[in-house]
């Protein structure tokens, strides 16, 4: 099942973690008070609403309680902001991630029942929504346009089999180059195994990654 998210706040980086996610076909609710805002995004973010997250009825009313993951993106107004994570947080979303003007915000943040917060100037949007749209993609960082190098938990079990028997590179066209087992780090050989808990560092294609991302965790 595909994971569900609310984009709160549609500012520069909000919009565009809102766009990242509709591109790779997740189901995404974007919502801003501003009306230009909406209307600018509607064409890229098909679910997008003009409304008031300072409101628990309004988001109770669009279902938000069903929501796995909220990014809350509101810009320069910490009040507006934090009254959203309060609502998200009686509302029982598990996953709340927070856009933080400043670093002296992040312990705010986590005080109140954020999951994450970000610093845009430490995670640009791309890069962030990535990260987000898997629970098991621990990392991204994008090489180009179409690849991206990425942090993968393994959670199928593979110790039946060698990593030229799962042939990797011919069967989903990316390269393992790292493995991170019980915290040590370490490149792998043919002969080697993944096993549960696992932490794979990948390089691939965007949308090759994706397939291989469901492989080691469908």
């Amino acid at each position: 099942m595909k994971k569900t998210f609310i984009v709160i706040g549609l500012g520069r980086f909000g919009a565009n973690v809102a766009k990242t996610l509709a591109k790779m076909n997740l189901d995404v609710l974007a919502i801003d008070k501003d009306e230009d805002v909406v209307t600018a995004i509607a064409k890229d973010v098909p679910h997008s609403l003009i409304a008031d997250s300072t409101k628990m009825n309004v988001l109770k009313d669009l279902g938000v309680q069903d929501i796995d993951h909220a990014v809350v993106a509101i810009g320069n107004n910490l009040q507006a902001s934090i009254l959203t994570v309060i609502n998200l947080k009686n509302l029982g979303v598990k996953m709340i991630s927070v856009r933080a003007d400043s670093e002296q915000h992040k312990e705010l943040y986590s005080l109140i029942g954020a999951t994450e917060v970000i610093v845009p100037e430490e995670s640009s949007a791309v890069m962030f929504a990535n990260q987000i749209s898997s629970d098991s993609i621990l990392d991204y960082y994008a090489i180009a346009s179409d690849y991206a190098m990425v942090q993968i938990t393994v959670s199928n079990d593979f110790s039946d089999k060698t990593l030229v028997d799962l042939d990797i590179r011919n069967n989903f066209d990316v390269n393992i180059v790292g493995i991170l087992r019980n915290k040590e780090f370490f490149v792998p050989f043919a002969k080697d195994q993944l096993k549960v808990g696992d932490i794979v560092v990948v390089v691939g294609a965007k949308n090759k990654l994706k397939k291989f991302d469901a492989y080691l965790n469908d």
